[in-house]
């Protein structure tokens, strides 16, 4: 097993569709591998092959007590509600998404990597992950799936993994504490967004939530492929791109 070099924004690799998986052989394996490696050094709690410069469709995930490796997978039945949660992306370091609407639950059809077939139901936050993961492999990120409003800089107390955020605190004893912030809240309904625009900013729980009905919303245009931080903060160029060499993993 080896850690492979996570891309970031400006890869174009990210921003293609991966391709089917039709061999499930030794090499399959191994970037599996690789890739549960990378994931736990990182740290994170999901990647997806693309992240580490491979166009193919494949994810690990690990959860609690819940660790997959999907090869081709399908949300193939999703519940009718969605709920708003924080999320990061260990290829976009250094900053989060606020209210980005999930499905509270997926079932999820695919195959290991020996290419047998399988079947994961996945609620809350490990539904969450899930979805980050699929939408990495169509070339979708967090970013396109929010306004631009809700791309933010991550704060001092904040650590990033893949597919969410956690708030760290220092205790009595020195030693610091890690707290996943999984405040998911029900978005009230869901409506179809209009040509360009992401879901609506951020305000209480009942506002309306949807889907992007492409994979270039506002927070997408706004975001440079050269320069993820001076687009989001192009009031603070300088300081916004050193937050980006210097934030992540």
């Amino acid at each position: 097993m080896a850690i492979r070099t996570i891309l970031t924004l400006d890869k174009p690799v990210l921003r293609t569709k991966a391709k089917k998986v039709s061999r499930f052989d030794a090499y399959l394996q191994r970037l599996v591998d690789d890739m549960w490696e990378t994931m736990r050094a990182a740290p994170g709690v999901g990647l997806a092959a693309p992240q580490v410069g491979e166009s193919i469709r494949v994810l690990v995930a690990e959860y609690e007590d819940q660790a997959v490796a999907l090869v081709n997978p399908e949300i193939i039945k999703r519940s009718d509600d969605e709920v708003l949660g924080t999320e990061g992306c260990l290829s976009i370091p250094g900053f989060v998404g606020d209210d980005v609407p999930r499905a509270r639950a997926v079932t999820v059809k695919a195959r290991d990597p020996r290419g047998k077939e399988i079947r994961v139901k996945a609620e809350d936050w490990f539904a969450r992950v899930l979805q980050h993961e699929i939408d990495h492999l169509d070339g979708v990120l967090f970013i396109d799936r929010i306004p631009k409003e809700n791309v933010r800089r991550v704060e001092e107390d904040e650590l990033i993994e893949e597919g969410e955020v956690e708030k760290v605190t220092t205790g009595k004893n020195g030693k610091q504490e890690k707290q996943p912030e999984r405040n998911e809240r029900p978005a009230a309904s869901v409506s179809p967004s209009l040509p360009g625009k992401g879901p609506g900013g951020r305000s209480s729980s009942s506002r309306p939530s949807s889907r992007p009905s492409s994979p270039l919303t506002s927070a997408t245009s706004a975001i440079s492929t050269t320069s993820a931080t001076s687009a989001v903060h192009s009031s603070s160029t300088e300081s916004a791109t050193a937050a980006t060499r210097g934030g992540g993993r």
